[in-house]
């Protein structure tokens, strides 16, 4: 296995534009998104994988960033304080500005690192499960080796961000155990594991 663990401070800036080939991309970016992008070109800059290789990312609660959600739900309720579909597209979306809009979606880091990369193989993304992560990567097509990713923005607006290129053995005998909790507790494991 492959692995690449990177944590940024609360008050570190994530260097993301070094790691992109197009800069201007990082207007779009959370904190968890930048960090992703980081630790993946830093692992397949290191050990490029095919451009069909299966890519699974798991994202865990953000606990930091409300990014206007909260404006967008107040807007999108009704008068008896139900959801409503009309109020959401003509007050609750429009309560913030596009470009924040793409922060808030789960599929960003794997949609923006898959795009810098050329990946197009089997892919998804899988919220605060690890062993949602494992399961959706042991069944992944083909025979080759799996890209498995993860990331946390944690209360205190510090975030971890961890890759893995993993063989179809190794994923195996990780996936025999259950892991209860988000994928970068996985990743920790594996990480002080590769340290001993």
């Amino acid at each position: 296995m492959q692995l690449i663990f990177e944590s940024y401070a609360a008050e570190a800036v994530i260097p993301v534009g070094q790691y992109l080939r197009n800069r201007k991309l990082a207007k779009y970016f959370n904190r968890e998104t930048a960090a992703a992008l980081i630790a993946a070109r830093k692992l397949l800059d290191a050990h490029p994988c095919p451009a069909d290789t299966p890519f699974y990312y798991e994202t865990g609660v953000m606990e930091f960033e409300s990014l206007g959600l909260d404006a967008i739900a107040d807007g999108s309720r009704d008068a008896a304080g139900r959801f409503d579909q009309r109020n959401f597209v003509e007050i609750g979306a429009k309560a913030v500005p596009p470009l924040t809009q793409f922060k808030a979606l789960y599929n960003m880091p794997l949609s923006f690192i898959a795009i810098e990369h050329g990946l197009v193989g089997d892919n998804a993304v899988i919220y605060a499960s690890a062993h949602g992560l494992l399961l959706q990567a042991l069944n992944a097509p083909g025979a080759g080796d799996i890209l498995l990713g993860c990331g946390k923005v944690h209360a205190d607006a510090s975030v971890d961000s961890a890759f893995a290129l993993i063989s179809r053995a190794e994923l195996a005998a990780a996936a025999e155990r259950h892991w209860p909790g988000e994928a970068i507790e996985l990743f920790r494991a594996w990480r002080e594991r590769e340290a001993a």
